[in-house]
């Protein structure tokens, strides 16, 4: 996955799109599908107290409550960062033993995925093993892998 700093009309429904996480130690970023309307789902760990717990007048997102898969507009996900799109591509990848090829599906399966995911969710999140990149990556290749954690790009 390649990365490439975008603005909001530079992408369509079903881009996988990330920003950075602020206020970390080490540089990493939450990713999400948007899914057109400027409306981003994407899957939400625990959440800290120190969270603002004001619902968002435009999504009506509480942040300090809705955790899981959420839908919310893209101010919301973005938090005042910098909007980025993830750039598949082609290739092959060796992951537990076997061979995978990463290729992104059409736009309107990603969004369809996405949705059928805000359904029924995409079990218990973990930092390591089930975060927002796995949600993001198996919506847009249906291989769920975390180059953030694997070690890199994919």
């Amino acid at each position: 996955m390649g990365q490439r700093q975008t603005k909001p009309e530079e992408f369509v429904p079903g881009a996988h799109i990330y920003r950075l996480i602020p206020n970390v130690p080490i540089e990493c970023y939450h990713h999400g599908i948007y899914i057109g309307d400027n409306m981003v789902i994407h899957f939400l760990g625990p959440t800290k107290k120190l969270i603002d717990s004001s619902e968002c007048q435009k999504c009506k997102h509480r942040p300090d409550t809705n955790r899981g898969v959420v839908k919310t507009c893209l101010d919301c996900f973005l938090v005042g960062q910098r909007l980025f799109i993830a750039q598949y591509i082609w290739r092959s990848l060796i992951f537990k033993r076997k061979r995978r090829l990463i290729r992104p599906k059409p736009a309107d399966e990603v969004v369809t995925k996405a949705n059928e995911l805000l359904k029924k969710g995409f079990g218990t999140y973990s930092l390591v093993r089930n975060n927002c990149e796995n949600f993001a990556s198996y919506c847009k290749c249906g291989f769920s892998i975390s180059g953030q954690v694997f070690g890199g790009s994919y």
